[in-house]
């Protein structure tokens, strides 16, 4: 059932539009709650974390029906991936370009890529090789890293990786006296993504440029330190075949999509043989 689920979420997740899906709020506001009446201490985010996971999990044990599980593992994965709308988004986003909204383009870009916000001086150039790495790390974590851990812990792996995303989100953002939290929250947010992301570069080879980016994939993937966002970055600029300085958010996307494709084989083969 394991990958039934997840080729159907993805499914759905293709024909969804806008980045505003229902449900997300629900893991945000009640963590923000509890962060902001006990405060950022490490006790609270490790109970935080771990309580609804094991309470999850237990339901799940309890039931024991495959139904369920099928049901709520899908519909967590529905709501983790959200809208596959990148391709529309870009267009959009092209658009403004030419008609010279650079602003309105930015607007999207940090809305719909989650784009690090600041100047980009440099025009649309700039804007354009940032967005590569934020688009190609939205996916990464909406999608590979909540399917990774999907197939390793089912449902609750997913609501794992959505409380450690936007714990360490909140905690970073909350002025405090005592930081121990928020690192923490940092450092087990990098734990998530480091299989993960090593397994999405590996992939991104496969798909791509095999004999440049498998040489760098060697050298990095054992170097616990190196941060996904930096090694997805570094992945992606040898990867495609073109000009580092010439790749658009086009040809990352359309690479990113293979790497889906290559997972959902893997998943499916994995399934029927294992």
């Amino acid at each position: 059932m394991t990958f039934m689920a997840a080729i159907l979420a993805w499914l759905v997740s293709l024909s969804l539009s806008g980045n505003r899906m229902p449900g997300q709020g629900v893991t945000t506001r009640p963590l923000e709650q509890v962060f902001t009446r006990l405060g950022g201490r490490i006790w609270v985010y490790v109970l935080a974390m771990a309580v609804p996971v094991l309470l999850l999990s237990a339901i799940l044990a309890w039931f024991d029906l495959w139904l369920v599980t099928f049901l709520v593992g899908f519909g967590s994965l529905v709501l983790v991936f959200g809208s596959s709308d990148q391709v529309d988004q870009l267009k959009q986003y092209r658009q403004y370009q030419v008609d010279g909204e650079s602003d309105r383009a930015y607007e999207l870009a940090v809305e719909a890529f989650d784009l690090p916000e600041g100047l980009y001086e440099g025009g649309s150039e700039q804007m354009d090789e940032a967005l590569n790495v934020s688009l190609a790390y939205q996916l990464l974590e909406r999608f590979f890293v909540a399917l990774f851990w999907f197939v390793a812990f089912g449902a609750s792996g997913v609501l794992l990786v959505v409380l450690v995303r936007h714990a360490r989100s909140i905690l970073t953002q909350q002025p405090s006296e005592d930081n121990s939290a928020a690192s923490l929250a940092v450092q087990v947010h990098h734990a998530i993504n480091w299989i993960p992301a090593r397994l999405l570069t590996l992939s991104l080879a496969l798909v791509g440029d095999f004999s440049q980016s498998f040489a760098i994939w060697l050298r990095r993937v054992r170097d616990f330190e190196l941060v996904d966002r930096a090694l997805l970055e570094s992945s992606l600029r040898v990867s495609l075949p073109e000009n580092p300085d010439a790749q658009r958010p086009e040809d990352v996307l359309s690479l990113m999509k293979r790497a889906q494709v290559l997972w959902m084989v893997v998943i499916a083969l994995a399934t029927i043989f294992g």
